[in-house]
């Protein structure tokens, strides 16, 4: 199985969805619909994770100002220096690489907006389904792990049938307090009730990064914000009512912007008709035949600041190519450069603003991974994990059996034996 998911990535991921059944019909035969779990009896484990993602959580923040609660956790827990997000960047494709332990030529989420040449528009998406692979979340239900997922982008829903024990949609207007606050009454049931996973989104400094830049004062003054909720969520951990371990994670960095472009204005200017999708310093453009294609790649191309792709010119490495989904044509922005088409021309000088969406390379964009209580090696660290790594490690910390789609690893150095 693991073979022929390899030969779909090399495919480009042609056809996505016969693929992941393939690999999934096992397991899928074994489920009951909905989330009444799987036919065979659950591993015994008492322990329970709690995965928090901090959004726009740099891997360098905790150095901005005091922060006992990550140092505390480096000292006597374990951490990565660095966390490498897959490409793109951006809240919803880190988000789902994340959850999936997959690129997203696999997981299917491209950026934050896209078009899927079948379904319609991408945009923001609150749907699961829209996971051409599994989430933890559905992974822990068919292990017989009670799952509840709160906040996580892309979270609402059942996916193909199959939904876990609870789960909160992202409402923007419920604060970060009161979301570890339900997560603690969670995790404080008696352990026959409590979930033994709980996946938790915080707001994190996205806001403060992007608004005023990841030099800001603005940006000191989140990070002690930060770290208070780090502390208050490993107390949290330790009043459970059973041995349980908290992750931490980011998903992406930032990094301060040198100007913006409008790929848009570049396809008008040249009386282009196409479609451009454009989130951060990635842009998908769709056009509807060969000569509409040939004349967009021209006038994308005199664009500065830029690189213009095709499919089959995108770097491997970012394991980004999607028949269904990437643009005809995919315009990636130079470092520290962004895609605004809301600009009157062509492009505008800095504004102090800060995005994200590079490459994992660029240095601004790693984020944090840190472990802390049950089943934690302390003093772990290693240099540099990956988003990927993050789905295996916590699958493995929970007792779970390996997932064919899968394409991280456990970090070892990070978890007891």
């Amino acid at each position: 199985m693991r073979d022929r998911a390899r030969a779909r990535t090399a495919r480009g991921a042609e056809a996505p969805a016969l693929a992941v059944m393939g690999l999934l019909a096992v397991s899928l035969a074994t489920l009951a619909c909905g989330a009444g779990g799987p036919a065979v009896a659950p591993r015994p484990s008492p322990r329970a994770v709690i995965l928090v993602s901090f959004d726009g959580f740099r891997h360098d923040y905790a150095t901005r100002a005091p922060t006992p609660g990550f140092d505390r956790i480096a000292a006597l827990g374990a951490h990565a220096d660095a966390l490498a997000p897959p490409f793109p960047t951006q809240t919803f494709a880190s988000h789902a690489a994340l959850a999936t332990g997959a690129s997203a030529d696999r997981h299917g989420i491209v950026n934050n907006v896209f078009r899927d040449r079948a379904r319609g528009e991408f945009r923001y998406g609150a749907d699961v389904g829209w996971y051409d692979v599994p989430p933890l979340w559905i992974h822990a239900t068919w292990g017989g792990a009670r799952a509840a997922v709160s906040h996580w982008v892309s979270c609402a829903g059942a996916w193909h049938g199959i939904a876990p024990w609870r789960t909160v949609p992202f409402d923007k207007s419920v604060s970060d307090d009161a979301r570890i606050a339900e997560a603690s009454v969670w995790l404080a049931a008696p352990p026959t009730e409590r979930p033994r996973l709980i996946m938790l989104y915080l707001s994190g400094c996205d806001r403060a990064g992007h608004d005023h830049g990841p030099d800001s004062p603005e940006i000191v003054a989140c990070v002690a914000r930060v770290d208070a909720q780090v502390r208050r969520l490993m107390g949290v951990v330790d009043a459970a009512s059973g041995p349980t371990t908290l992750v931490l994670v980011s998903d992406h960095g930032m990094t301060q912007t040198l100007g913006a472009l409008n790929p848009e204005a570049a396809l008008r200017a040249a009386g282009v008709d196409a479609q451009v999708r454009a989130a951060g310093p990635v842009a998908h453009v769709y056009t509807d035949d060969a000569a509409t294609l040939a004349r967009a790649r021209l006038a994308l191309e005199a664009l500065d600041h830029a690189r213009v792709y095709t499919p089959e010119t995108l770097p491997p490495e970012w394991r980004y190519r999607r028949a269904d989904r990437t643009g005809d044509l995919v315009v990636v922005a130079d470092a520290g450069w962004v895609h605004d088409t809301d600009l009157p021309g062509l492009t505008s000088p800095p504004t102090g603003a800060g995005h994200h969406g590079h490459p994992a390379e660029h240095p601004d964009m790693p984020g944090i991974l840190y472990l802390w209580g049950d089943g934690v090696r302390p003093g772990g660290r290693v240099a540099r994990a990956r988003t990927v790594d993050v789905f295996p490690t916590v699958a493995a910390l929970l007792d779970l059996p390996p997932a064919p789609w899968v394409e991280g690893e456990v970090l070892r150095a990070l978890v007891a034996p």
